[in-house]
């Protein structure tokens, strides 16, 4: 991967956001505040929480906001697809039971396994054993954009939770829009 290098921080923020900004389907690209980190950090720790008997974590959240930076982009549907699940289930020894679905994959299953297709993009890896506790996670995923600016280390992505995603909308003076999808991305310098 050719990197690309800027000589001082604030070259460096724009050119980040200059690159996030010139993505297809991109529709805003900014930074959080302390402020707004602090606040949205807040709304993502409430909402690691039970479901039942699920629990959800966003980690992939957390994970960006412990960045240095976090730097965000409003897309549409014409967005490229994540390069890895943004979305897995997990038993309660860390072993993926299931995972989301990338852009019409078709797992197969391993021997003496079941698939359970929760919708068309999630799959549930059935063995016959039963969990007593699982729980969704939302884990950080590369950014490749991003890492190719050499000043650039430690870069992750996620996207928030459905307030998280809210709250960063209004904090960036945008709609409540359905079609649109907040993604932070946080990376060290």
């Amino acid at each position: 991967m050719t990197k690309v290098r800027c000589d001082d921080e604030d070259k460096l923020l724009n050119k980040v956001l200059e690159v996030l900004s010139s993505l297809k389907g991109v529709r805003k690209a900014f930074y959080l505040d302390e402020l707004q980190r602090r606040q949205l950090e807040k709304i993502e720790k409430d909402k690691s929480a039970s479901l039942g008997p699920l629990t959800v974590h966003n980690d992939g959240a957390l994970e960006c906001l412990r960045r240095k930076h976090v730097a965000c982009i409003v897309k549409d549907a014409t967005f490229r697809p994540p390069p890895a699940p943004t979305v897995v289930l997990i038993d309660e020894n860390g072993k993926v039971i299931g995972r989301e679905l990338i852009g019409g994959e078709k797992p197969k299953a391993a021997r003496g396994q079941k698939l359970m297709y929760l919708g068309k993009d999630f799959v549930i890896f059935y063995d016959g054993g039963k969990s007593a506790k699982t729980r969704f996670i939302l884990p950080p995923i590369a950014f490749e954009e991003i890492e190719r600016i050499e000043e650039t280390t430690n870069v992750c992505s996620s996207s928030p939770s459905t307030d998280g995603d809210f709250f960063v909308r209004k904090a960036a003076d945008l709609p409540d829009d359905p079609k649109l999808a907040t993604i932070l991305v946080g990376f060290d310098t």
